[in-house]
């Protein structure tokens, strides 16, 4: 499976830099809105100053509020914050902190409004701990797409990166062609529906089989229990047992089966991005029944 096959169309109109760095520093927010400006992309990008955690959280409330369908302006922001970061945070000009998991929460609401379509670059040491952290496919995603530093970076090399990014994709549109022409040594590219569909493959492939199935089924069983309270109750121990026999191989057939997992497919895609992608599930079935040994693609 590959990664091309998950990318879609993004649509964007504007490029938010938020610029956490103090006076007294390098000015790669500045420079890089600078920089754009002069190769003539100025005048869809806004370079906003915060000084503080609470300035930072007033200005992420002032881009969500933009999402008020009351406005209908068709706002499709993307998000480049440049700041300093440990694998915990990342650090305002006062040494005030915002923690990646509390920016991730504010992104998933952004993200949200925008049907999964925010990108967002973390021009910070250690940003990949932004996405790493806080990737689950239990909560909507942070971000459909995000470029973050592995590790320390030098301001330097996040400079050339965003130039490098922000040319080639306002100049083309093309996502992958731009992500692709950064370092993979030094910056970490997340693509939410290409992660979305390996973790969920990991995971069948993983639940589908063995203890997992049984665990699965024997809770299926229980819970069919507890709905027939007195009537389970009243039956015989030879009934019981030709229940749990029957049960137990119709669920074998069934957790198995292509709708079951269809099912489980489109409720975590849904919560996870809000739409569901048919061909991919198709791609996926497809790949499992191929692979029955479950090997990890």
């Amino acid at each position: 499976m590959q990664h091309t096959t998950f990318l879609k169309k993004i649509n964007f109109n504007k490029l938010i830099i938020l610029d956490c760095l103090s006076e007294n520093e390098y000015q790669t927010a500045k420079r890089l809105h600078e920089n754009l400006s002069d190769k003539g992309f100025g005048s869809g990008i806004s370079l906003i100053k915060t000084q503080s955690a609470k300035s930072f959280r007033d200005t992420l409330q002032d881009i969500k509020d933009l999402f008020n369908p009351e406005l209908n302006i068709g706002f499709q922001p993307i998000i480049h914050i440049e700041a300093h970061g440990n694998p915990l945070s990342m650090e305002l000009p006062d040494k005030s902190t915002i923690s990646w998991s509390e920016l991730a929460d504010d992104f998933r609401i952004i993200n949200n409004s925008m049907g999964n379509q925010l990108i967002t670059f973390i021009g910070s040491c250690h940003g990949y701990n932004f996405i790493y952290n806080n990737h689950t496919i239990k909560k909507f995603t942070p971000v459909y797409f995000c470029i973050a530093p592995l590790n320390t970076i030098p301001a330097g090399d996040i400079e050339t990166a965003a130039l490098t990014f922000y040319e080639s994709l306002f100049s083309t549109g093309d996502l992958t062609l731009s992500a692709n022409l950064l370092d993979s040594s030094k910056f970490y590219t997340y693509n939410s529906d290409y992660m979305f569909h390996r973790a969920f493959h990991e995971a069948m492939q993983r639940n589908h089989r063995g203890k997992s199935l049984r665990d699965r089924r024997e809770a299926l069983i229980t819970e069919a229990i507890k709905i027939m309270g007195e009537k389970w109750n009243d039956m015989s121990q030879k009934d019981k047992r030709d229940y749990l026999k029957h049960a137990r191989n119709l669920l074998n057939v069934y957790l198995k089966g292509k709708e079951s997992l269809r099912a489980e497919f489109e409720k975590f895609s849904i919560g996870y991005m809000g739409y569901v992608n048919k061909h991919v599930f198709e791609e996926i079935w497809k790949h499992m029944q191929h692979n029955k040994q479950g090997g990890i693609y």
